[in-house]
């Protein structure tokens, strides 16, 4: 196996309204939510990371208001780093619809630069360099039963590559409690990834 570094985050629920906080620290916590982007990005600049992974809910609706996607698109565009990824995984807060952010057809996308890639099929698959390989399934609705690891594909006998899985879900058991695209404990070995971003 070769090396990779990866900046791994998710949950940043851009547009979140927080309505049991008073009005003035709603918007300081929403703004500081979006003003948490540049720096994350600035580091993986400056550490020099292979791709930096939004493992879900990266927006608190699927469709949230303009001001949110176009802040995060100019947030992407700074910072982007010449060609290295950053990956957006739709989560169950905003899950990829026909209407949502997410979707090919909406204005967002337009927006994105090249680096930057959207789980917006099944069987997304992304080379990370010659040696490793990212694969993603997005959600698709707000809550589920099955575990997205188990749409991902199985290492390949032969495949050497350093496998990274991207998936949203729950990777905890509360007995008495449905959980929500649950991930199961042995998910990663079962499916041969090196690493499962959640």
């Amino acid at each position: 196996h070769g090396m990779l570094k990866l900046l791994h985050t998710a949950d940043l629920h851009l547009g979140c309204e927080f309505s049991q906080l008073p009005p003035d620290d709603r918007r300081k916590l929403a703004r500081s939510r979006l003003a948490v982007v540049e720096p994350m990005l600035a580091l993986a600049q400056q550490y020099d990371v292979d791709a930096v992974l939004m493992a879900g809910d990266i927006f608190d609706t699927p469709d949230p208001s303009e001001d949110w996607w176009r802040g995060f698109a100019k947030a992407l565009t700074i910072h982007h780093g010449g060609n290295r990824p950053v990956v957006l995984l739709p989560g169950n807060h905003d899950p990829l619809t026909d209407t949502s952010v997410f979707h090919p057809s909406h204005p967002f996308r337009q927006l994105l630069p090249a680096s930057v890639h959207v789980v917006d099929r099944d069987a997304f698959e992304l080379p990370l360099g010659s040696d490793a390989v990212l694969y993603g399934t997005p959600c698709r609705s707000r809550s589920g039963a099955e575990d997205p690891t188990l749409s991902l594909p199985s290492r390949a006998e032969g495949d050497r590559r350093i496998r990274v899985g991207l998936v949203h879900g729950s990777t905890f058991d509360v007995p008495g409690y449905q959980t929500n695209f649950p991930i199961a404990r042995d998910a990663t070995a079962q499916r041969g990834f090196d690493y499962l971003a959640v």
